[in-house]
């Protein structure tokens, strides 16, 4: 049927609408295109992406879901859709981390390049690190991505330095000593306390200090 259109004082006659047709706003004639959800297209990734930037930035103590949503243009109550909270978002930004360090010693063939290639992702990534570091393990039962994702970490250094160590108590002594070792040598040198001239020199310290643990 066609309808009336007020338009600058004038009358016009609009084209003919079938019922049920979506309704038509004065102006141009055409149907109100509807406003997408979200602009992103995927907001938990967008999310991660600009949580893991601002971890970089400042440290993961002061990040919260508001700056977050902030930074990827969202109203802070659309991430908790995708994060119950604050730890939340921080336990999938540390899984992130995990699954990339994990990647990284994947590739490693000796104790030593397994060893370097930790303390170089550790210090080209120390906010980062910080964050992974800080995540509590006994509650990481509790977030099966995440404990996978370090269990991930932990298995390549279990081919590296006890592939051939049957008992398990063994195995994860020795996986244990490692990174205590790993841990507080990462910590010390970023700390400025341990006197090491070099990022080279702290890898071949904590290699020859792990191959003699």
């Amino acid at each position: 049927m066609a309808r009336t259109v007020w338009h600058g004082g004038l009358r016009r006659e609009a084209a003919t609408v079938a019922p049920g047709a979506p309704a038509l706003y004065e102006g141009d004639m055409t149907a109100k295109p509807r406003r997408a959800t979200y602009r992103h297209g995927n907001l938990r990734a967008e999310a991660l992406k600009a949580a893991a930037r601002l971890v970089a930035e400042q440290g993961h103590e002061r990040l919260s879901l508001r700056e977050v949503a902030e930074k990827v243009g969202v109203a802070h109550r659309s991430l908790y859709n995708h994060f119950v909270h604050r730890e939340a978002l921080l336990d999938a930004v540390a899984t992130e981390a995990y699954l990339r360090l994990a990647e990284s010693v994947a590739r490693a063939k000796t104790p030593e390049e397994y060893t370097a290639r930790y303390v170089r992702f550790a210090l080209a990534n120390r906010a980062l690190y910080a964050l992974m570091t800080s995540r509590p393990h006994a509650t990481m039962k509790h977030n099966p991505p995440l404990q996978a994702a370090v269990h991930k970490v932990i298995t390549e250094a279990i081919r590296i330095f006890a592939g051939d160590i049957e008992s398990s108590i063994e195995r994860r002594r020795v996986v244990m000593k490692v990174y205590i070792t790993l841990y507080g040598g990462i910590s010390l040198y970023a700390a400025g306390v341990l006197d090491q001239p070099s990022e080279k020199a702290l890898i071949a310290e904590l290699a020859a200090m792990i191959a003699q643990a």
